[in-house]
């Protein structure tokens, strides 16, 4: 196998040698590697019998040294509030429920409104697969957990009530707010009768527990998303400062946590629901930002680039 070895010089003499010398040096050739594999192989039949020798004949499992002590581990920060998160909406009486992260253009746009050429579709940078469905059209990554609803009301009759945390996609540029992946949580509530000071208590009382601030005051805005109607903006008042501003509301004594409304009936139709007979209100939020605000992390991605003094601190 060396330089000066027998298939260097077979390697070497091959280029100048006649049609019927180049046949029998590869040949020769080609003996040579099946003998050299041959041993190779049996060489690893040895070296793993001896490594299974090793480990069930030798090991001492009662063996224990400080020295060889290894630290526990622990939860990433976005598992500790999905967890945290999930227990609140777990004791209202919500249902928990996730979806899988590539679906067909059906799931993810249009049964939640937002179908061919509608001008909601510009507002996410989709990951396109090149996959393609029974229809013609390209998979994508899940934009957003919103398109669980037509999931989950397939197998669920109204009324019911249900939250939905998961991990989305979109090409966007990273910064300090912003990667190309990321969770998101909606909260989905169908009943015979809902309203909007219902939706306003959930808010309150959700973000009330999460912050641990019995003060704080909702107000909404008017915005739009395709899947509820009206669509509205909450913030919520500052936890961090007393209404003179502080550096996370940037002195406004305001911070915008979600979106929310009544659920468009255009989408209760699509997840085969009766809009004459039922109503319902949702809102959504991104998680990472929420994560962001409780504990003080500046850039998002440090959720994602697997720093271990990141997550130890946590």
């Amino acid at each position: 196998l060396t330089k000066s070895g027998e298939i260097a010089d077979i390697k070497n003499n091959i280029k100048t040698a006649t049609s019927d010398e180049k046949k029998e040096m590869g040949k020769r050739l080609n003996i040579l590697r099946g003998e050299i594999q041959q041993q190779c192989d049996e060489q690893i039949q040895v070296i793993q019998k001896e490594l299974e020798r090793d480990i069930f004949t030798d090991f001492d499992p009662t063996f224990y040294s400080k020295k060889y002590k290894t630290e526990h581990g622990t939860l990433h920060p976005l598992t500790l509030v999905i967890n945290e998160v999930v227990e609140i909406f777990s004791k209202m009486g919500f249902d928990v429920f996730d979806g899988p992260l590539v679906l067909d253009q059906w799931y993810n746009f249009t049964s939640v409104n937002t179908p061919d050429h509608h001008p909601a579709r510009d507002m996410q940078d989709t990951f396109f697969l090149k996959q393609k469905d029974g229809d013609g059209n390209n998979y994508v990554m899940r934009t957003q957990v919103t398109s669980n609803i037509t999931r989950y009301a397939k197998k669920h009759k109204p009324p019911f009530r249900v939250v939905f945390p998961g991990l989305t996609f979109r090409n966007e540029n990273i910064d300090a707010t912003h990667d190309v992946n990321f969770y998101q949580f909606d909260m989905w509530l169908v009943e015979k009768t809902t309203s909007i000071s219902q939706l306003t208590t959930l808010i309150k009382q959700f973000f009330t527990e999460f912050f641990k601030k019995d003060d704080l005051v909702v107000r909404l805005r008017p915005s739009y998303f395709p899947f509820v109607n009206p669509g509205l903006e909450a913030d919520i008042s500052c936890p961090f400062c007393t209404k003179d501003g502080c550096k996370v509301c940037k002195g406004v004594g305001w911070i915008e946590v979600c979106g929310a409304g009544p659920i468009n009936r255009k989408v209760l139709q699509n997840c085969k629901i009766d809009p004459d007979q039922y109503q319902g209100i949702a809102f959504g939020f991104g998680l990472d930002r929420l994560a962001q605000l409780k504990l003080g992390i500046t850039h998002e991605s440090q959720f994602y680039n697997g720093g271990l003094r990141f997550i130890r601190g946590m």
